[in-house]
């Protein structure tokens, strides 16, 4: 499958969103699949979905705890090949929050 153009773009952060904060089968699903296709993604896309994850994390509101380990794993993974603007534009996005920083 390719990610080709905006609605694609739009589409794979909703269906992310969408599993973010579940109790299913469905964060696993959803984690191998950002796995194998996360370089198909806009560089904004990645960033907005390492922002969303972080927040979520912040809110204690990841899903079960086995789940939050998982996203936590992701966020920090991701987070690292962002450049350094993303990484710097995800801090500030969180900031409002006034909550330490998930790692």
């Amino acid at each position: 499958m390719q990610l080709d153009g905006l609605n694609d773009q739009l589409m794979a952060l909703a269906a992310f969103r969408y599993c973010l904060g579940r109790r299913s089968y469905i964060v696993g699903a959803c984690q191998e699949w950002l796995r194998d296709t996360w370089e198909q993604f806009e560089p904004n896309t990645k960033s907005v979905m390492v922002r969303d994850t972080i927040e979520a994390l912040m809110d204690n509101d990841a899903g079960h705890s086995c789940d939050s380990r998982d996203w936590l794993k992701f966020a920090q993974s991701r987070m690292e090949q962002l450049t350094p603007d993303q990484q710097t534009w995800v801090r500030q996005q969180v900031s409002y929050k006034n909550k330490p920083f998930p790692w």
